[in-house]
């Protein structure tokens, strides 16, 4: 079902990318200098990357782009693989520049609705979405988004226009009817109308009449916090949750979304109860796991993330947690163990031996600490923590 973005989801938008890391097309060079060096660098930098080795893969890209800064398809590339650093910021400047120099290539408009997604800039998302709708103008899911995106930035007479011209151009649907009902949801709680109890009434007869439907729990979890009633809009929620027709990363956006905004006990509580709801599967009992970690319970989050190792060993995030804790924890010989089944899966991981080191250094074994560290540096020179690490040890 489209325009699923209600105040709860934040930004579920329907140009999706995955986690840790864009599934997209791979670039092709697209050089003026077409020079071997150039090419060298930029086919170096995509093994660097299929390889998950991404500081050298950054390193690369640099290189070419001192050489041709007019190059879309390497700030395409550096993006990403400063995305799967976690690196925001510069991933967000890469693929705006990318988007300069070419202003026709979709993938890169996904690629910056992710950036303002995480940023919860809805007036550049607007915009984003107007480029997405001229170069796909048949993709009716864009109209979706863009209202939506309209609505959470509190322009509802935009999102309104927005609806009415996706009904000129697709017609009228059940989709669109359901929109419209949640506009006026938001926009009777934004003026605090004393109407603002009839969408929610109306609601109410939609579940009667679709009492499987998800998006209608979500719907009334939305209506019900207009009128701050937040114990019905936390019960819609979970019953949105235990459908299994609601998918998995939709549940996840919300969860993040109520644990990563103001922090307070009701919506920390809010957030484990839903994660609680669906933990079975293992991206949302990551999710859970870091709001155990969130809450201060490390014995807890670590075993959820050991638990979502066990269902899959390719959750690198997790391995990255497990030893933190663990560190945490000072359970430095489980540390150990669990850098060394990390590394044989992650080999070009600074931040594997970096862990591994300060296990080892928990142990009191200083010379085997030491060599671990060095493996971090010539993975990524740089680093100012490695060094710290490194110059402790020396």
């Amino acid at each position: 079902m489209k325009g699923t973005w209600i105040f709860f989801i934040g930004l579920c938008c329907t140009a999706q990318v995955k986690a840790q890391g864009f599934d997209m097309p791979q670039t092709k060079l697209n050089s003026q200098l077409d020079t071997a060096v150039v090419k060298s660098l930029f086919f170096a930098g995509l093994q660097d990357k299929l390889t998950e080795n991404y500081v050298k893969a950054a390193e690369s890209f640099n290189k070419i782009l001192a050489i041709d800064p007019k190059n879309a398809a390497v700030y395409f590339e550096l993006a990403t693989v400063n995305y799967r650093q976690n690196k925001m910021v510069e991933a967000e400047a890469a693929i705006k520049k990318a988007t300069e120099l070419e202003t026709n290539n979709i993938w890169y408009w996904k690629f910056l609705v992710e950036m303002y997604k995480r940023k919860g800039d809805m007036n550049a998302l607007i915009l984003v979405f107007n480029e997405l709708i001229r170069l796909d103008p048949n993709n009716d899911s864009y109209y979706y988004d863009r209202s939506n995106a309209w609505l959470l930035a509190d322009k509802p007479e935009e999102a309104a226009k927005g609806y009415d011209e996706l009904e000129r151009k697709f017609g009228p649907s059940s989709e669109l009817n359901l929109a419209r009902q949640r506009l006026t949801v938001k926009a009777d709680g934004s003026a605090a109308k004393t109407s603002k109890g009839d969408a929610l009434e109306e609601l109410k007869k939609a579940k009667l009449k679709e009492p499987d439907n998800y998006e209608v729990d979500l719907a009334m979890a939305d209506a019900y916090k207009a009128q701050k009633n937040s114990v019905e809009a936390n019960a819609s929620l979970q019953k949105a949750f235990a459908n299994p027709a609601m998918p998995a990363e939709q549940q996840i956006k919300i969860i993040m979304m109520l644990f990563t905004g103001t922090k307070n006990v009701q919506r920390m509580n809010d957030a484990k109860g839903l994660a609680e709801v669906a933990v079975e599967d293992p991206s949302i009992k990551a999710v859970y796991a870091e709001v155990l970690y969130q809450q201060g319970d490390l014995p807890g989050a670590l075993k959820e993330f050991q638990g979502v190792l066990k269902i899959s060993d390719q959750y690198y995030k997790a391995w990255e947690q497990v030893l933190n804790i663990q560190l945490k924890l000072n359970a430095y010989k489980e540390a150990i163990q669990t850098a060394d089944q990390a590394l044989s899966l992650y080999p070009n991981q600074g931040m594997l031996y970096y862990y591994l080191s300060m296990a080892y250094k928990g142990t009191g074994q200083k010379a085997e600490a030491l060599t671990q560290i060095k493996q971090a540096l010539q993975l990524d020179p740089e680093n100012s923590v490695y060094k710290e690490l490194h110059e402790t040890l020396k």
